[in-house]
């Protein structure tokens, strides 16, 4: 029995960012805290997750993500801290965090919304915490000090998303099936 497909809607961080992810998971020695560490080409913010879908229905949803593709401008935002979600003394997810982004919001919600209406999914995802992992699945239960840390902003043109297939077997493990460019 194959397995369906799992997907992502998301937004792929240029390569100006891997020094930021590179620089903090070495400063709080994450790869000895956590078990996931992405590859570096697998840096990007989540628009929506979709999980586990039939290939026949991505057709349909890539072609409703054309038109949320046209329908906004190319846009920038600031990467501005490192943080986490969870406990400071044991966080689940160390990520790169943004300046709050109209645009960025927007898109999101475009995005979510077409989501909704080509697969039927339910709209219980719909709080959006822009973010790029750097560390995620704790391995120890030794206690992490971590508190969020501001720096000066990375400034990140948007002018494309991407639908990705999740290869977990793989490294780097996500594959973009289609780039839907800002604009037509």
């Amino acid at each position: 029995m194959i397995l369906p497909a799992h997907y992502f809607v998301g937004i792929r961080m240029p390569e100006k960012v891997r020094p930021f992810a590179a620089r903090y998971q070495k400063d709080l020695k994450l790869d000895t805290r956590y078990k996931a560490i992405p590859h570096p080409e697998d840096l990007h913010v989540t628009l929506y997750f979709i999980g586990s879908c039939d290939e026949d229905k991505i057709d349909g949803l890539s072609a409703g993500l054309r038109d949320v593709a046209r329908s906004h401008a190319p846009f920038t935002v600031g990467m501005d801290r490192v943080d986490f979600f969870g406990s400071p003394r044991g966080p689940r997810v160390v990520y790169l965090g943004f300046s709050e982004n109209r645009p960025l919001q927007t898109l999101q919600k475009d995005v979510s919304g077409t989501v909704h209406d080509k697969l039927g999914l339910s709209s219980s995802r719909d709080r959006f915490t822009p973010h790029v992992t750097i560390a995620k699945k704790k391995k120890t239960e030794e206690p992490i000090s971590l508190s969020p840390e501001p720096f000066d902003p990375c400034l990140i043109t948007v002018d494309s998303f991407q639908l990705f297939e999740i290869h977990p077997a793989q490294s780097p493990k996500y594959v973009a099936l289609e780039t839907f460019k800002l604009g037509g």
